[in-house]
Formats: C-alpha cells, structure tokens, sequence
C-alpha cells in the first residue's frame, strides 16, 4: 500500500472543519500540520484533528516532510500563497476559486508550469452523488440532448455580514454569492453541459449590509448549444437545487443540508429525480452508496500527486469557473453579455 500523502491545512475558517474531516476519513492523506495567524484557533484545531500547530506558514513550506497544502484561506491570499507553495516543492490543492481575479491567474499559471507540480482546486459538488448520476444520465441517452439546466444557491449569511469579514467587501468577495456558492454551479454546470462560450448577469443589492451585491441572476450559453441559468442569494433562506432539461428527460436534483460544515452527509441529504418524455410525474432515481463529496476531491488529489497525473478539476476547469463568475460581475456592470473568449484572452489555458 502506498504512504499517505502527508498535508499540511493553511487558514482555520469554518470550512476547514469539514476539509480537515475529510482529509482523516482517508486512508490516503495524513493531516499533519495546521496554519492560521490566530495561536488560540491554532491549537484548538491541532487538538482537534490530531496535527501539529505550526508557527507559521513559512515553518509549513520548509518543512521537508510536508508534501502539500490545503488552503482555505480567504480568496485574496491564494494567489501569492499557491507561488510559494509550488516554489517550495508542495503539491496545492486550494478551495475555490483558484483566484480572486482573473488577472491574478497567468502569474499562477507561470509558476504551475515552472515547478510541474499538482495544483488541484476544491470543486466539490461535482464529487456528489447526485451530479454523478445526472452525468451518467447524460451520458448513456436517458436525457436525450441536454437542453437548458437551472440552478440555485442561497444562505442568509450575508444578513449578518459586518466590517470584520472579508466577504463584507467587494474587492474581497467579487460577486457575493455567485463566488462563494453559485461557483459549485457554475463548475458543475460545464461539467455537464460543456465549457461556457458566453455570460450574461444580473446582480442586486437588497438586503445585505455589506458592501457586495447580494442576489445574483446569471444566464450561461454552453458550447454544446445548451444554456443555463444560476441564481445565488446571500440572505435568503438556504437553498440549493439544479433542474437539468433534454430531449428525453428532466432531471431535478435538491440538497438539504441542515448543517454544511457536515458535508460528509450530502449524498445523504439528496434526492435526484426524473420525469421521461411521456410521464406525468417524477420518479425517484437511487443514488449510489459512495465516498462523500469532500474526501473524493481530497483523494483526487493524493491520487493525482501519486499517480502522476492532472486532478479532475486542476487550472483549466477552475479557470473557466472563476470566468463565469468574474463574466457575470462584468456582465452586470456593463449591461451587455461577455464573450469567455473575451475574458480570458492572454491566458494559456
């Protein structure tokens, strides 16, 4: 049996609890270090999943035993934190997006290529059970050809979002909610459908007391033929749902996650169903007994450093997904559709 991949987790936010979870579920990682500037939240969370509290980020990069970082630190740092982990030898998986910007991307890209180590980005939802299954269904013609698909992510985060939090600011948390959730959208929608060809959005402020935009309505043409609408709200009751048309069928997925930080229960707390051309109602569809959506990506990437091989969701597919999101927030600005070619013009995919 191989080692398991030694990794050190950079940034103790919410979304480390269910990332550090996932790591030690698997047989194919060893969590061995934790970073944060906060000593208390440090130790804490070493306690926790039984790693060392390292002094700093740069104690991490030297340390030889370490063979990569997770980063869920917030999305300004994973720029400049993604260089210095692939000019120190870790391989890097990062929660989404890869950047804050596009225009951070060719400087990530350059030292990607430089070093030739694994950089895989934390795209989970697609690992779920049921966008699996909505996949097969596609691909063996029970859909016929995929037409249009609608999906929506809210949460009333954003009704309590103060100075003190980085999604407060626009410059932080371009988009709002389109960049925090409506991206697992807009990664699984051209999982399914194909690569965005062009963007249209729509954003709001409505409700929050924050500086970002909270509602979002975005329309995205594929380049299958097929388009598709997301709608994310930052203070709104929590939702999440995908309903995906074709010739032969319509697929309706819904998640109900009472808890996100346990993200280990999502395949569990799905239900996907179908209606066929010539049916009155939906049926139920079985969704598989499978690893959770969290420790697949996390052994995507272990398997990926191991195996030689790029991870399912490396630079490119994280690249078209933050287009989606930065298109829309252009799109809305400017009150006109953007082009993705448009957009990531000068970056070599």
């Amino acid at each position: 049996m191989t080692d398991p991949m030694k990794v050190a987790i950079v940034g103790i936010g919410w979304w480390s609890t269910p990332i550090g979870s996932g790591a030690n579920r698997s047989d194919k990682l060893n969590l061995a270090a934790c970073y944060t500037r906060n000593p208390e939240k440090r130790a804490a969370y070493a306690r926790e999943f039984g790693c060392a509290g390292m002094e700093s980020y740069e104690d991490i990069l030297a340390d030889g035993a370490i063979e990569g970082v997770l980063l869920t630190t917030p999305n300004t740092a994973h720029a400049p934190q993604i260089e210095a982990a692939l000019r120190a030898g870790k391989h890097v998986w990062v929660e989404k997006p890869i950047t804050n910007t596009l225009a951070e991307v060719p400087g990530v890209l350059r030292v990607w290529r430089e070093t030739g180590h694994v950089l895989s980005v934390g795209h989970c939802y697609r690992h779920a059970a049921g966008h699996r299954v909505m996949k097969r269904l596609i691909e063996d013609g029970t859909v016929g050809q995929p037409l249009w698909a609608e999906a929506a992510f809210t949460n009333p985060a954003g009704q309590g979002f103060t100075k003190d939090k980085w999604r407060y600011f626009k410059d932080e948390c371009p988009g709002g909610p389109l960049m925090q959730m409506g991206i697992h959208h807009c990664d699984t929608l051209q999982y399914l459908l194909g690569k965005p060809t062009r963007v249209t959005g729509v954003h709001k402020h409505l409700a929050t007391p924050a500086e970002i935009d909270d509602v979002t309505m975005t329309i995205y043409e594929h380049e299958s033929g097929a388009v598709s609408n997301v709608t994310t709200c930052f203070t709104s009751p929590g939702s999440f749902s995908m309903k995906l048309h074709g010739t032969e069928a319509a697929l309706s997925l819904e998640m109900v996650r009472p808890n996100m930080t346990l993200a280990e229960r999502t395949n569990e707390e799905t239900t996907l169903s179908i209606r066929k051309k010539g049916e009155a109602g939906w049926t139920p569809v079985e969704l598989p007994k499978m690893t959770d959506m969290i420790q697949d990506e996390l052994e995507d990437f272990a398997d990926s450093v191991r195996e030689g091989r790029a991870p399912e969701t490396g630079p490119a597919e994280s690249i078209y997904a933050l287009a989606m999101v930065e298109g829309s927030v252009r799109s809305a600005e400017a009150g006109v559709p953007m082009a993705i070619g448009d957009l990531l013009e000068g970056i070599d995919i």
